[in-house]
């Protein structure tokens, strides 16, 4: 069975080419954030470490870049079942955050999501 995933890698390095293009600094988004120290800015950003935002800070993100979710995360398809996760499941998805996702995203995109975040975003 072919499912649409996240590719970690090559949506981290996408991350940090919209920032830059939109000439964001990290410590910008580590202020936006609230953030004590930007460690989990640069996580996000470097592919080896494979670590992705939560979902929220995903939507802030799009939204402080004026993208969509889509352009955001790079899909791949894996022709099995099985799922390799890297993240945690967040502990709550707020309501807006799955109404814009649902608004803003593909189907492939927000299927690759649940599936990596472990949660339903197609209804709340």
């Amino acid at each position: 069975m072919s499912n649409p995933i996240i590719d970690i890698e090559n949506t981290s390095l996408r991350l940090k080419e919209i920032r830059e293009q939109n000439n964001i600094k990290i410590s910008q988004l580590q202020s936006l954030f609230g953030m004590i120290n930007p460690q989990s800015i640069y996580n996000w950003e470097n592919p080896q470490k494979k670590n992705l935002p939560r979902i929220d800070n995903l939507v802030i993100l799009a939204k402080t870049y004026n993208v969509s979710i889509d352009d955001l995360i790079v899909l791949k398809q894996e022709n099995s079942d099985y799922i390799s996760v890297y993240e945690y499941a967040p502990f709550f998805t707020s309501q807006n955050t799955v109404s814009f996702l649902n608004e803003n995203a593909s189907q492939k995109t927000i299927q690759a999501l649940s599936k990596f975040y472990k949660i339903t975003l197609l209804s709340y």
